[in-house]
């Protein structure tokens, strides 16, 4: 881009990059898992459904997760776009490149404070036969000898009295620590992830990904977070989905990567409301590949969709009440030097505003000795992130 600055963070400039996120139609934000970087695409000199029609040396988007159409929606059908201005905050420094805005200061003080009334909701849809339907699927499961997997989602809709801002969404997003905060807006659409899952993440060349795969609760005191973890590390059920996703991982990247490193066992990973298995995976990319080629090899993991990955996405599109759009597919950002990071869009939820909608999303990997009720109730502990980022705008009626 024509012009760069970089100056050192000051205290206000993140509420004021938080408030600009609202006065433009297409946005982005990606905060890394471990806080240490956040980037700001504002406005969009280029755009496209799909990645391979821009050029930028800065490109935000998101795959949907299949190809079903969701109806009234430009965003949650794949978005792509070259951003006007792009921010980084990183290590206390503040990082700015634009080809047409040269005074960055000065550009940061137009963006004031958005007064908006207390939003108020109400659920129109909650899938209440999402367990029968579930149990459905087990005894297909048990009774089918090549369907090992499916990753089951369901979507909970609320309907809203007013616009939720991005900004307060991205501010909210501080309670849920261990995850990446994702946001994606189009227009009068905005896509939401506070996601544990990295799908790749590219730089100079080492490729970094991780299996997530294996849920569970966390604890109400130190003692039974240990036991419930500890139980989860000796799950049949759970690592054996696990290692459907190892597997599968190390499947997909092997003729793309060198020094594939791939852990024996799983560790845990931790977050506000669950902990879950997690293996991590690194390696080193092969030139003639790039990030994009990873993250269209790796998506989508067993972890998403299932095993065998064909007859899992089948059963998905014929038995799931909604198409996903971005819910579990890949958000992130790469460059024009072949770096970039993508997750998986999941802990999310969809706001519509033309429609005066928030529909949040979860699923729950479904294996022949599932429990459907349980599995009811871990999707619940999935859509709480979104319900306790909607508590300080809405109130739930």
């Amino acid at each position: 881009m024509k012009y760069h600055f970089s100056r050192d963070l000051c205290d206000s400039d993140r509420a004021q990059l938080n408030r600009a996120l609202d006065f433009f139609n297409i946005t982005a934000y990606f905060k890394t898992v471990d806080g240490q970087e956040e980037l700001f695409g504002f406005g969009a000199q280029q755009e496209a459904d799909v990645p391979n029609k821009l050029n930028g040396t800065m490109i935000f988007g998101g795959y949907p997760f299949d190809q079903q159409v969701v109806e009234n929606s430009k965003l949650m059908n794949g978005i792509w776009f070259v951003p006007i201005i792009f921010v980084k905050i990183t290590q206390n420094i503040v990082i700015f490149e634009s080809d047409t805005v040269e005074n960055f200061n000065e550009w940061l003080t137009k963006f004031k404070t958005i007064a908006r009334s207390k939003v108020v909701s109400h659920v129109i849809t909650s899938e209440l036969d999402w367990t029968s339907r579930t149990q459905k699927l087990i005894n297909t499961i048990i009774s089918n000898d090549k369907l090992k997997k499916v990753v089951f989602g369901r979507q909970h809709q609320y309907a809203l009295s007013d616009t939720l801002l991005a900004s307060t969404l991205v501010h909210a997003l501080i309670t849920q620590k261990n995850t990446y905060h994702v946001i994606l807006k189009y227009q009068k659409e905005m896509f939401v992830s506070a996601t544990p899952e990295r799908l790749v993440k590219v730089t100079d060349g080492a490729v970094t990904t991780a299996a997530v795969a294996g849920t569970i609760r966390r604890g109400n005191t130190q003692t039974e977070d240990k036991l419930l973890g500890d139980m989860l590390l000796n799950s049949h059920k759970n690592q054996q989905e696990h290692r459907y996703v190892v597997n599968s991982i190390y499947q997909k990247i092997q003729n793309m990567t060198t020094s594939l490193n791939l852990p024996p066992q799983p560790i845990l990973l931790q977050n506000r409301q669950l902990q879950h298995l997690y293996t991590p995976i690194s390696a080193r990319l092969i030139k003639k590949y790039t990030v994009l080629d990873i993250v269209n090899a790796l998506h989508p993991t067993p972890a998403l969709g299932g095993v065998p990955q064909k007859q899992a996405l089948d059963y998905i599109r014929a038995h799931e009440r909604s198409p996903r759009g971005l819910f579990a597919a890949p958000i992130g950002y790469y460059t024009s030097n072949n770096s970039g990071e993508f997750v998986v869009g999941i802990r999310s939820m969809y706001i519509n505003h033309a429609a005066h909608t928030a529909t949040l999303f979860a699923g729950a990997g479904i294996v022949s000795d599932s429990n459907a009720t349980q599995e009811y109730q871990e999707t619940n502990l999935k859509l709480e992130p979104m319900r306790q980022l909607l508590k300080g705008d809405v109130n739930d009626n």
